[in-house]
């Protein structure tokens, strides 16, 4: 008898043992920790060495990560809602490039999965994102952050018929990035909540001199100030929509703006034979990132950094800053950099000498034959910016 009862136990355990492999094999599961693969999208965090950017999710939307443009192939992976993952790094992520992440609900994404193509034009959001496949360090330093203030009832379109790729900011030329949108693109549509707006409107490009994503501005001059293009307005029921056109800031129909640099650019280069290094700002211990998320300068490397201009005040921005309080180095030892001002739209040069950690000297590069720092036009306008497909 007891032997019988264990046999039915053993049996039993069986039976759902095969039904749970069954259901296994038919819910739709894929790569990666089943428990985070939902309605077959990959809500996985990938980690270091296994993900290709870093994605904070501030809305309250889950989300489904694409590149460039919604379509099966272009598919990477999801955030939920109030998360920050790494996105899976599958075939999209084998060279280094600048792209769209082009970002959809996932109820969205599971309502047009036959047919993909009709979200074009109407992301959830959209976002200038960099993949650097030499720097795994590089990618663990930037994270791309979804707003808080996407997926609202209310809308802004953007129609951007120029070469420049232009991306939407909250409350000033360096504040939160809302919306970007690719050379020669028309109505992208983005949800947005309910409130005001300051929109700044800043284009941005990736520099393969420089390898650095670089920005700059339209600005426009009134009774002799000049002053970069803005937008304030609210979105409510009564004003559901902010359409935007990019010609319309230069051609005189709304402004007759000038493509302006909105930063200098510093490039350091660690001619040090024996360390690496990093750039350390003012009284903070944390070392600085460059826009791609670079922070340490191998030898025999150079990396740029961006030098923001300062606020004016009445939404004005100076044409130049001052480089003060910079050191370079390690942990363990820090050299200053002599202040310097320096002007938009230049690049400096710093050079890094010595033979180890403790043997370290920085000094801003000089034209040959005299004493006067080296500054060069950037020269970022005659780059290309990226078409994205």
């Amino acid at each position: 008898m007891l032997k019988r009862k264990l046999g039915l136990a053993v049996a039993a355990i069986l039976c759902v043992g095969l039904m749970t492999s069954c259901f296994n094999i038919n819910d739709n599961r894929g790569n990666g920790n089943d428990s985070n693969i939902i309605n077959g999208i990959d809500y996985t965090d990938y980690l270091s060495g296994e993900y290709s950017i870093k994605v904070k999710n501030d809305s309250t939307k889950n989300i489904v990560c694409f590149m460039n443009t919604p379509r099966e192939s272009n598919l990477i992976s999801g955030v939920r809602a109030g998360t920050l993952v790494g996105l899976k790094k599958n075939s999209l992520f084998t060279n280094t490039k600048d792209f769209i992440l082009f970002v959809v609900t996932e109820d969205d994404y599971l309502a047009n999965k036959n047919d993909l193509a009709k979200l074009d034009r109407t992301p959830f959001a959209t976002v200038y994102a960099y993949y650097n496949a030499e720097s795994a360090e590089i990618q663990a330093n930037k994270v791309y952050t979804i707003s808080n203030l996407m997926g609202g009832e209310y809308h802004i379109i953007i129609n951007n018929n120029e070469k420049y790729n232009v991306e939407l900011r909250q409350n000033g030329l360096y504040g939160e990035s809302l919306a970007f949108a690719g050379a020669y693109t028309t109505q992208t549509k983005i949800n947005m909540v309910e409130g005001e707006y300051d929109i700044f409107p800043v284009f941005r490009k990736y520099s393969s001199r420089a390898q650095e994503i670089v920005t700059t501005f339209p600005k426009y001059t009134k009774n002799g100030v000049e002053y970069p293009v803005f937008f304030h307005f609210g979105l409510d029921p009564e004003n559901d929509e902010k359409e935007f056109t990019t010609s319309d800031w230069f051609n005189g129909a709304l402004y007759d703006a000038s493509e302006t640099p909105s930063a200098a650019y510093i490039a350091i280069h660690n001619g040090n034979s024996g360390t690496g290094v990093s750039l350390y700002k003012g009284a903070l211990e944390t070392a600085a990132t460059t826009s791609t998320g670079g922070k340490t300068i191998n030898t025999g490397k150079t990396l740029t950094f961006e030098v923001p201009m300062t606020s004016l005040g009445n939404n004005r921005y100076s044409t130049t800053a001052t480089v003060s309080g910079w050191k370079i180095g390690t942990s363990m030892n820090k050299v200053s950099i002599d202040t310097l001002e320096v002007k938009a739209g230049k690049m400096y040069y710093i050079e890094l000498s010595g033979s180890n950690y403790l043997d370290l000297e920085a000094k801003w590069k000089t034209v040959e034959g005299s004493s006067e720092i080296l500054a060069e036009d950037t020269g970022f306008e005659d780059e290309e910016s990226t078409i994205f497909k």
